[in-house]
């Protein structure tokens, strides 16, 4: 009888450990996961006024701060990268998190490919940068599909593409 109220309390025991270490976990995941989104949209508001910057420049013919917009959204998108690699998330994040990094490298590449062309008025590098934009607006539908994290500026991301293209055209029809 001893024996058996003995394993009775250690398995009680057992058990409330069990479940304070499971809720333990959880709240962990649930922390990464809430630093996670406000780090996601504070990353997100920084990367969207960038994009701004250079679809306006691009608009009103401002090669300068469209140079300047560029290096700001490339150095966004390289801290963002560092910072992304090291975050934790829960399993339910991790398309978000894989999305977003391929998001961020084609964003980065684009401004590459768009500093280099307002720098130059390379029509083949804003072709170039107009592609890597479109594939990062493309990352950034397919997190917005998920409904897990604020939506992202994949408006703006399209404004942009679409100011590359034209000014792709109108430096083509200026050179023949």
């Amino acid at each position: 009888m001893r024996k058996a109220k003995f394993f009775g309390y250690l398995a009680t025991a057992l058990l409330l450990v069990l479940i304070v270490f499971s809720l333990a976990c959880i709240s962990k995941q649930s922390m990464d996961d809430r630093e996670f989104e406000e780090w996601y949209s504070a990353t997100m508001t920084e990367l969207e006024s960038a994009a701004t910057t250079m679809a306006s420049a691009i608009e009103n013919f401002d090669c300068t701060t469209c140079e300047a917009g560029a290096r700001s959204g490339y150095d966004i998108a390289t801290l963002a990268l560092e910072e992304l690699e090291g975050s934790e998330v829960s399993s339910e994040m991790q398309p978000v998190k894989s999305h977003l990094t391929l998001a961020l490298e084609n964003f980065k590449v684009g401004c590459e490919y768009i500093e280099s062309g307002a720098m130059e008025y390379d029509p083949d590098d804003l072709e170039t940068a107009a592609g890597y934009i479109s594939s990062a607006a493309n990352h950034f539908r397919e997190i917005d599909a998920l409904g897990l994290v604020p939506s992202t500026p994949v408006a703006v991301l399209k404004r942009l593409q679409g100011d590359l293209e034209q000014a792709v055209q109108t430096l083509r029809s200026t050179s023949t």
